[in-house]
């Protein structure tokens, strides 16, 4: 017997698998009020997280200079995913790595190279002020990349060619 108790040391155990005594009816209490606060806790987070506003983005595709490929939408894409995106990319002299590694293609290394070591002032290349700026790699490839003025108007010219019935001669317009 247990001193001072009256009862006998297993009986708050009677019928119980493990070793710990039975809890105390306080004890149980206050299990049920945390039980309480617990839930509500829950049901806040997972309203909180269900409202969620950010949406992931998929990264912007890898720029290979192809024909059907557009400089200034890719671009925007990376413009987008930056800012869709903000807490990975924080700042833009991490934007521009990024950037120049979705680059492809035999054009393309020559021109990411030389962006990053006048950025970083590699050995050999002076550092170029403004290089750790999201713009003006914009605006680099834009003239590295971008579709000529030339490109544009024969682009023009050659949608508003029509068949008239003699194929040679459409052929040469094309």
């Amino acid at each position: 017997m247990e001193e001072g108790s009256g009862r006998k040391p297993d009986e708050n155990r009677k019928g119980r698998r493990d070793e710990r005594p039975a809890p105390q009816p306080e004890e149980e209490d206050y299990a049920a009020e945390n039980e309480e606060q617990i839930n509500l806790f829950s049901r806040v987070m997972a309203n909180a997280l269900g409202q969620r506003t950010r949406v992931p983005v998929e990264p912007p595709a890898m720029f290979r200079t192809e024909k059907h490929q557009d400089i200034r939408m890719w671009l925007l894409t990376c413009t987008d995913y930056f800012g869709r995106n903000s807490w990975q990319l924080e700042n833009e002299a991490q934007r521009i790595p990024y950037s120049i590694s979705r680059m492809d293609r035999k054009e393309v290394p020559p021109f990411g190279l030389t962006y990053r070591r006048q950025m970083s002032r590699e050995i050999g290349y002076t550092r170029q002020e403004g290089y750790e700026f999201w713009h003006v790699l914009a605006e680099q490839a834009l003239r590295r990349f971008g579709p000529t003025h030339e490109a544009e108007k024969s682009l023009r010219e050659k949608g508003s060619v029509k068949y008239r019935g003699d194929v040679a001669k459409f052929l040469m317009e094309m």
